[in-house]
């Protein structure tokens, strides 16, 4: 008998739903009430806490128990409830893959380079406009036009240039802790690499051991792809993976002239990623734009004409705005997933350069790694998922797919 239903009300679900249709329900809902999609709701922010609070209680085994049988004030964590908005990112499945591909960052890097720009944008124009008001005090106690033009003059190119350094010192300083991390993170993920390649590498190596290797991470990988965009970033790890061996391998032949072509085409891959994220960015933010627009529109008490035909400009409507709104979230998750995919590329590429290039092996066992690695590889890009479990786990993908169709 459960004592309070207020958790699975917020999630819509019954009180005896599995895991699988909690994490569904909270994915639904997160999207759904998202305070992004919501901006005209003053309460958008409370109720994507609360949406975030019942998964949190509700998908913990324990947590769920004693919320059952006494009651929310007797199922709170105990560090406390995560950040709704943090515990949001958890939609790209790098939760479940921080051992293979650390955890994603280039987002929230992105947002402190802006938000260091930002805050020094609007130091500058506080100082500007105290120094205006400063010479404009002057320029009514001199009477001296020349002295006061030399005043403005100095005083002016001394403020202008002081902000500018010390912003670059901070983006220089976050710059630096980027990249400090990143080398962590490459070292901490090479390691675990030749962990999983080692159960291979070091076997007798025969064709039973490498038929038990690939049915070990089949098995991981069935589990892997159920996450959001798990099949997507399986994907991506196994053609880093093949493609990183087999180049390895190829430079290993006469006069490495194989490995050379596979690299070149490996670096046409990369251009052809960049340009994918940069113009889905760029989509998102254009959409956006328009968003904001037909919002005004709408709630503009002015009438507005078409400069070319002179006709009065239609009011969209509830249902327009809403079906546009659900575009925006669509490309904002496109625009995100990419970043994460050009990041997970680039973290990988250099993982798998530390671990095929180890000066401490012999290239016996490197050669050994590149085979494993290509193995493995082959084994994530062969991950598919079922009907059923397609259905259960498309929710932010058919978002995305959406969006990039419009």
């Amino acid at each position: 008998m459960v004592v309070d239903t207020e958790y699975y009300d917020i999630l819509q679900i019954s009180t005896d739903a599995t895991a699988a249709d909690i994490k569904k329900a909270y994915r639904k809902r997160s999207v759904k009430d998202h305070p992004d999609k919501n901006p005209n709701d003053p309460n958008a922010t409370e109720k994507f806490q609360a949406i975030s609070q019942a998964y949190q209680v509700l998908s913990n085994e324990e947590l769920r128990a004693k919320y059952d049988k006494f009651g929310k004030e007797s199922a709170v964590p105990n560090e406390g409830f995560e950040d709704a908005g943090e515990y949001f990112a958890m939609i790209f499945g790098g939760e479940a893959f921080v051992s293979y591909i650390g955890e994603l960052s280039l987002i929230k890097d992105l947002s402190k380079s802006a938000e260091i720009n930002e805050e020094e944008e609007k130091e500058q124009e506080e100082k500007e406009q105290e120094e205006k008001e400063r010479l404009e005090e002057e320029a009514k106690k001199k009477a001296d036009e020349t002295i006061n033009k030399e005043s403005h003059s100095k005083t002016t190119s001394a403020t202008s240039d002081e902000p500018e350094e010390k912003k670059k010192s901070k983006l220089e300083e976050h710059e630096e802790e980027v990249r400090q991390k990143k080398e962590e993170t490459v070292n901490t993920l090479a390691k675990k690499l030749i962990e999983r390649l080692s159960v291979l590498t070091e076997s007798s190596y025969d064709q039973a051991c490498k038929d038990s290797f690939q049915a070990k991470f089949e098995i991981e990988a069935n589990t892997l792809k159920m996450e959001s965009f798990g099949l997507d970033i399986l994907h991506t790890i196994g053609g880093i993976y093949v493609t990183k061996g087999e180049i390895f391998l190829n430079s290993q032949q006469f006069l490495g002239i194989p490995g050379f072509f596979s690299s070149v085409k490996a670096k046409g891959g990369i251009v052809m990623d960049t340009f994918r994220t940069v113009s889905s960015a760029l989509d998102a933010q254009s959409t956006m734009q328009e968003l904001q627009k037909l919002q005004e529109l709408k709630n503009s008490t002015d009438v507005l004409k078409d400069e070319k035909t002179g006709e009065e400009i239609p009011k969209p409507t509830d249902e327009e705005l809403a079906e546009l709104e659900k575009i925006v979230m669509g490309k904002v998750l496109s625009a995100a997933w990419h970043g994460s995919k050009y990041e997970i590329q680039s973290t990988l590429r250099e993982v798998c350069d530390k671990v095929l290039k180890d000066e401490t092996e012999t290239k016996k066992v490197r050669a050994r790694r590149a085979e494993s690695l290509i193995l493995l590889g082959k084994v994530f890009l062969n991950a598919k998922r079922s009907k059923v479990e397609q259905e259960e786990a498309q929710i932010f993908e058919e978002l995305v797919a959406e969006a990039t169709k419009k």
